[in-house]
């Protein structure tokens, strides 16, 4: 009698893996993946360890010792960010820059298939003033970047590169999907005592919950295709949850990546809409 031996698990590695994002992929990751985990630290947010933690300073390598672990590699996740502290700007954004470039370049080098990367509506937050002002319905990834902070220019930044890197003409092609996350916190009355309902409203329009966010990159990491309508495999995709009230449009995830949200912010916050809603 023979059997066919189970299939390899496909190798990712995770940047920024202590990280509030990466803490929330983690679960679902460990269980479809052998996992590399790269960070400054091996602790999370709330001081509890993580497991399989390499300690690694992308940006102070000088034994190269991150090109070596992408070696093998399927897909690189890249969920690293340097908090810019008091002086939020140019220059410290700059080094956020920086250590996406160290990603693409050693993925690229080292023959990784797909970056999946995690940005931020900041990247098109402009978008959010006339929303709010009702001249217009509904932002999506086709629409032109206005980020109105440097953590949101920085963002556009490196999608911009993901999007070179993609086009093969700096060498070969490394696949790129920028995730664009919007809200993935719970969305609490409590913390809106004494603001305007609208910012409310926002946070329940964005709202990603967590088991819609492992699916959005699982999804992201398995497709067998991101190509866009130009032959160019990039996507850029929102991340939100499937929520009565929308503004982030999630149409290219759901075609291109079979994206099914799960959860909506409506049902998952009701009494929390009736208490803000109901005293504004």
């Amino acid at each position: 009698m023979t059997t066919t031996p189970p299939p390899a698990r496909r190798r990712v590695l995770i940047t920024g893996a202590t990280g509030y994002i990466a803490t929330q992929l983690l679960p679902a990751l460990r269980e479809r993946y052998e996992l590399t985990l790269v960070d400054v630290r091996d602790t999370d947010r709330d001081g509890r360890p993580v497991e399989g933690v390499q300690l690694l300073d992308l940006l102070d390598d000088p034994d190269g010792r991150f090109d070596q672990l992408c070696r093998g590699v399927d897909t690189v996740v890249h969920a690293g960010h340097l908090a810019s502290g008091d002086t939020p700007g140019y220059a410290a954004e700059r080094r956020n820059v920086d250590l996406a470039a160290r990603v693409y370049e050693a993925a690229q080098a080292a023959g990784v298939r797909r970056v999946v990367v995690t940005s931020t509506n900041q990247a098109s937050k402009w978008y959010e003033r006339p929303w709010r002002e009702g001249r217009v319905d509904r932002v999506g990834p086709e629409d032109y970047p206005r980020p109105d902070t440097w953590y949101g220019w920085a963002k556009v930044a490196y999608e911009s590169m993901g999007f070179l890197y993609a086009t093969g003409q700096i060498g070969p092609v490394l696949e790129n999907v920028q995730i664009r996350i919007v809200a993935p916190r719970p969305i609490r009355a409590e913390d809106f005592v004494g603001r305007p309902a609208g910012d409310f409203v926002r946070d329940l329009t964005g709202w990603v919950s967590p088991r819609d966010l492992q699916q959005l990159y699982v999804r992201s990491i398995e497709a067998e295709s991101v190509v866009d309508e130009h032959g160019v495999p990039f996507q850029v995709f929102y991340g939100v949850s499937g929520n009565a009230r929308t503004f982030w449009s999630t149409s290219n995830a759901r075609r291109v990546v079979g994206y099914a949200p799960q959860d909506d912010s409506e049902r998952e916050f009701a009494e929390d809409i009736a208490q803000v809603l109901g005293r504004s």
